[in-house]
């Protein structure tokens, strides 16, 4: 299936030297041939982002409205219409809009990706975006999730026609199921939406999981759960399917799930089709380093029951990889946390491994830090009770799954000489801004009250 340009824009890290907004201005004057270098523009463009207001509206309308066929220029229009859609420029839509008419694939996509993001009302780009399915160059599983978004129940009976083809791709073809159960809530193929979370391609499963979300049908949560992908997939799902002020959906318990999730043991995924074949440990290890997560699930299933003292020395010799890889990070503090009896030295590591995790050197929401939390209350209860105000204080640690975390890992400590102050800013998190977190602090109150 096409790659999308959005995706491929969404990086953990933001590398570009930072410009200041005069600076992004007078690069995006210059014509092309006084151009340090050929990205310049869309560096530009870029951190354009960061200061809004209409000068830098002006700016990017007009170099959405250049026609030019330089890449230089054209990569930079797919963000000049991206940084709108942000800033939530209205006035931008009949420029976007034209967009859709490009010879260029992605330029289309952006742009259709930012009228969805402007609440485009305008019938007729609608209508636009609906024709463009029927183009093959075109990433027709976003067009579709735009028209789920911005489509009336008279896109139905057209998303219904285009589902008949036998040949769509199943990133296609779930969006189109998505599409319909939103526009009209009629379940269609939603067998096959299960059947999708199960693929053995990663990005299929994580495109099934976002249809379940654009389906807003909270009935298949129970299947998105044991799908292994990221668990920021399987979190995201559970923060815009579960409705608001309510503890049990269809016998899912919410603070039981969540928990679930945070934790993540690779025994409640559905991790069927697994490779039965004997591996040697070292390459159990290096699968924790896989792009793949199932891969990296079921080697950790088989590592965490291993002897410390058979799996540190082959840990040790990629530890300095895995330090560098944030998807090994994670399963290397799950595996922590599940295999008892590490000697002094390997604890140790483990230790500065895991505060490393916590460090200021990774970005605030990477998905190893909740579980680095865990890791560390479950090795060094004592110690990790010290850091554990900071850990629930949301200036300090925005990234609420690990605020979350922190309330899951004191829970079994409560009534065993915990300090007063925690108590009291256990508490004070019930007026947590995420919802999941202030409901776990209320969960556990009445547990202190009883």
């Amino acid at each position: 299936m096409q790659k999308s340009s959005l995706e491929i824009s969404k990086t953990p890290f933001n590398n570009l030297p930072p410009l200041t907004k005069e600076e992004a201005l007078k690069i995006l004057s210059k014509p092309i041939d006084q151009l340090e270098l050929s990205s310049d523009y869309y560096k530009a463009v870029f951190h354009l982002f960061d200061f809004p207001g209409p000068d830098t509206e002006q700016v990017l309308l007009e170099l959405v409205k250049s026609e030019s066929e330089e890449h230089c220029i054209l990569i930079a229009r797919r963000k000049a219409i991206e940084v709108l859609a942000r800033h939530g420029c209205i006035n931008a839509i009949p420029e976007i809009g034209k967009c859709l008419e490009s010879s260029d694939p992605y330029l289309v996509e952006n742009a259709a990706w930012a009228l969805q993001e402007l609440s485009c009302k305008d019938q007729i780009l609608i209508k636009r975006i609906s024709n463009l399915i029927d183009d093959p160059k075109q990433n027709r599983r976003l067009l579709i999730q735009v028209l789920g978004t911005l489509g009336g129940v008279s896109e139905v009976s057209r998303i219904k026609a285009f589902l008949k083809e036998e040949s769509l791709h199943p990133g296609v073809r779930g969006a189109c199921i998505a599409a319909i159960m939103r526009l009209s809530g009629e379940s269609i193929q939603t067998n096959q939406l299960i059947k999708y979370l199960a693929l053995p391609n990663q990005n299929d499963r994580q495109c099934a999981v976002n249809d379940v979300i654009n389906s807003r049908n909270i009935n298949l949560l129970p299947w998105v759960l044991k799908t292994p992908v990221a668990p920021s997939f399987r979190l995201r799902a559970l923060n815009l399917l579960w409705p608001f002020d309510i503890e049990s959906v269809n016998q899912l318990d919410l603070l039981m799930t969540i928990d679930s999730v945070i934790i993540d043991d690779p025994h409640d995924l559905d991790l069927l089709g697994e490779d039965h074949l004997i591996k040697e440990d070292s390459s159990l290890v290096r699968e924790l380093m896989s792009t793949d997560f199932k891969k990296c699930y079921m080697a950790l299933k088989i590592l965490a029951k291993k002897n410390p003292t058979e799996i540190w020395p082959i840990l040790s010799m990629h530890l300095e990889d895995m330090k560098k890889d944030y998807g090994a990070l994670y399963f290397l503090m799950i595996l922590f946390r599940s295999i008892p009896d590490w000697d002094p030295i390997c604890l140790n590591a483990i230790k500065s491994i895991a505060f490393s995790c916590l460090g200021k050197d990774w970005p605030d929401f990477m998905k190893f830090r909740p579980a680095a939390i865990l890791t560390l209350f479950k090795l060094y209860p004592s110690l990790s009770i010290n850091y554990a105000s900071n850990w629930l204080n949301e200036s300090s640690t925005p990234f609420w799954a690990c605020r979350y975390a922190t309330l899951l890992a004191i829970e079994p400590l409560l009534g065993k000489g915990v300090d007063p102050i925690l108590t009291e800013q256990i508490l004070k998190s019930k007026s947590d801004t995420h919802r999941f977190v202030s409901a776990k602090a209320k969960r556990i109150e009445l547990e202190l009250l009883t």
